[in-house]
């Protein structure tokens, strides 16, 4: 099966940290989880040195990673590899 017809169905682990606590406090985690919905292009650096863009809304953010949705597909990110970020 082509996977760009499989459906989304994606479990995700709960709880969620609390990005508002101390230590994360000017993070990228508490930035995106503050703006979850809101539209982003996401500028991730790849292993082999190029740039990718993700453009869509922020769906979801975990310790180590940002989700975002883009009409019926799901993007997910390492929060380590992000170097700039652009909200619409």
């Amino acid at each position: 099966m082509d996977c760009e017809n499989r459906p989304v169905d994606i479990n995700i682990p709960e709880p969620l940290p609390d990005f508002n606590a101390e230590n994360n406090i000017g993070t990228w985690k508490q930035l995106f989880a503050s703006n979850i919905g809101k539209r982003v292009k996401i500028e991730i650096s790849l292993f082999d040195g190029t740039v990718r863009s993700i453009c869509g809304d922020i769906y979801l953010v975990g310790n180590a990673y940002v989700g975002v949705s883009s009409g019926d597909k799901l993007c997910f990110g390492d929060l380590f590899s992000i170097k700039f970020v652009t909200f619409y």
